[in-house]
């Protein structure tokens, strides 16, 4: 059966982005996929000390939770990751998260030895919500998760983005948006072969 890693980058457990991205796995779930949730405020890790040791053979040599979650981004058929709006773009964490797959980047242009192979065809898909009107700041957002997804050698198939949604859970309010993330994970699941 194939896996969607779903990854969660909020602090806020329940908080907006996390709700839309539970409709989405609820909607890729009914479709026949499991899911697999992780919280990225709950791993243990370090971000990127930029020693480019991970040059010479494309494997971080932090010891720390970023380990298991490699072999899951490796493993997992599509990915789809939700995060909040911070100061115009994706949040610290998911930044950070991002920025230790500088070994898979070595990985794949250095070493021509990508964990996963583009060939295979794995999407991935962005959730976001932020209380600004600002359309740029989704924008900023999707392309920063667009270019992880290339280094991946996932291939980006979309997004949701909501602007204007604050007060935790207020993404419950914003008429049809859970719904529009479930039919998105229903139809998700089809790219995932």
């Amino acid at each position: 059966m194939s896996t969607l890693l779903a990854i969660s980058s909020s602090p806020r457990r329940n908080g907006n982005s996390e709700l839309l991205l539970q409709s989405f796995t609820g909607g890729a779930e009914d479709s026949g996929l499991t899911t697999e949730l992780v919280r990225i405020n709950q791993l243990n890790f370090l971000c990127c000390q930029a020693c480019d040791r991970c040059a010479t053979d494309g494997t971080c040599i932090l010891d720390d939770d970023m380990k298991g979650v490699y072999e899951k981004v490796a493993s997992a058929r599509g990915m789809v990751i939700a995060t909040p709006i911070y100061f115009g773009t994706v949040n610290a964490q998911l930044k950070m998260f991002i920025d230790r797959f500088q070994s898979w980047w070595h990985a794949k242009y250095n070493l021509q030895q990508s964990p996963v192979d583009k060939e295979e065809g794995r999407p991935g898909f962005l959730i976001c919500v932020g209380a600004m009107k600002k359309e740029a700041y989704c924008e900023n957002a999707e392309s920063v998760v667009r270019i992880l997804y290339h280094n991946l050698n996932y291939t980006y198939m979309g997004s949701l983005c909501y602007r204007e949604v604050d007060a935790k859970g207020a993404i419950r309010e914003r008429q049809g948006a859970l719904d529009e993330a479930y039919e998105a994970g229903r139809k998700f699941a089809g790219y995932t072969g």
